[in-house]
């Protein structure tokens, strides 16, 4: 049953990550998932977002900021600033109308809480990332309560869900509550777009996502290919901040390219994507099981020959679609754009597999969180 077909409209909280910070500015992979899904949504005036207090939210039907009193608890035990952030939206709605549920994003031991306090409001846990590396859900018995106490789980890849459901019983009844809305993109331009000579690296810099690596092999192949160009964009964090010793590694590995190479640093979407709409070659280069990358995603809605490897859910948006690396290291990322770079009909055929077949929108996205929201919803009348 589609989530506009229940009446009347249910009324849903999407709680963010205390860290999470809803500005243009500033919002995290997380904040733009779910802005996307609202915003996507047949249904958005159901949707409230509800994050830390900030000046200038994004644009969106419904923003809730709320400020965390104290990280500590009134007998002086630290809570953290989930729990705090938690207990302050709690406080909120316990004076009005509660929600029709509560969707915690990516944060299981929040989840957890909020369903303890709020037994009446079916609560939902969307998982952006491997819940077995989250405090609340590291082990199969944390991973199977929550199976029972929470109303639904929804992943935002295949890999995702097995990840939650490894080790328990995946024939019981309550892994039926596991459902999967795979990450999309919306397509901002309208027609395949004409590509310039340079690669697009951005992401996170963070070792985890390869960037050192990939752009130790571009510096070697662009040597061999000086009409060629590099732009890196991206910092440690979703904000503007001085270069930290892993960036050093970068901008020196790069050094020898001159000004062919230029790291920006974090900027807004609206010049990522200008860059993406450019680039001839995008690179995802993820060293470790990336859930379901938006770099990957819009990649190819920019219609980018991709670069990236078979980690995590990555392949289940790139198999068929992209150059794919089994095993990232320097010399396989080297012998991929050397590929990728010196076969310009290689190249081209990736770019127009990206363009011609892109079945990830952020519709898509939000149209199969919906029916899973109204499943859960439907199950509790």
């Amino acid at each position: 049953m589609p989530l506009t077909d229940i009446s009347p409209l249910p009324k849903i909280d999407l709680l963010l990550p205390s860290k999470e910070r809803f500005t243009a500015k500033n919002a995290g992979a997380i904040s733009g998932v779910v802005r996307d899904l609202v915003m996507s949504s047949t249904a958005s005036a159901a949707y409230r977002i509800v994050g830390t207090a900030v000046d200038t939210p994004l644009e969106c039907p419904s923003f809730l900021g709320v400020k965390p009193a104290s990280k500590w608890s009134f007998m002086g035990l630290f809570k953290g600033t989930n729990i705090a952030t938690a207990a302050a939206y709690l406080r909120t709605i316990a004076s009005g109308p509660a929600p029709s549920m509560i969707e915690v994003h990516s944060r299981c031991h929040v989840a957890k809480y909020i369903a303890k306090k709020r037994p009446d409001i079916p609560v939902v846990l969307y998982l952006h990332n491997d819940p077995r590396d989250m405090k609340g859900a590291k082990t199969n018995a944390e991973r199977a309560v929550l199976l029972v106490k929470l109303a639904g789980v929804i992943c935002v890849s295949d890999y995702i869900k097995g990840c939650f459901l490894d080790g328990l019983d995946k024939t019981a009844p309550e892994a039926e509550k596991v459902g999967v809305a795979r990450n999309g993109a919306e397509r901002w331009l309208s027609q395949q777009p004409e590509k310039q000579p340079f690669i697009l690296l951005a992401g996170r810099m963070v070792p985890e996502k390869g960037i050192l690596e990939c752009a130790t092999a571009i510096a070697t192949v662009l040597a061999k290919y000086p009409e060629w160009k590099l732009v890196i964009a991206g910092a440690r964090r979703f904000e503007e901040a001085a270069r930290g010793s892993y960036e050093e590694k970068i901008a020196k590995a790069i050094a020898p390219l001159g000004d062919r190479a230029e790291m920006r640093g974090f900027i807004p979407i609206e010049q990522i994507r200008e860059l993406q709409a450019a680039a001839a070659i995008s690179a995802c280069p993820s060293l470790w099981d990336d859930p379901m990358p938006k770099a990957v995603l819009e990649g190819l809605a920019a219609g980018c020959a991709l670069l990236t490897t078979r980690r995590g859910g990555i392949p289940e948006a790139a198999e068929g679609r992209a150059h794919i690396v089994d095993d990232p290291t320097i010399q396989s990322f080297t012998a991929a754009l050397e590929q990728m770079i010196g076969d310009d009909t290689y190249r081209k055929s990736l770019q127009d597999k990206a363009w011609n077949d892109f079945p990830f929108p952020a519709t898509k996205m939000a149209h199969d969180a919906d029916l899973l929201r109204a499943k859960i919803l439907t199950a509790k009348l």
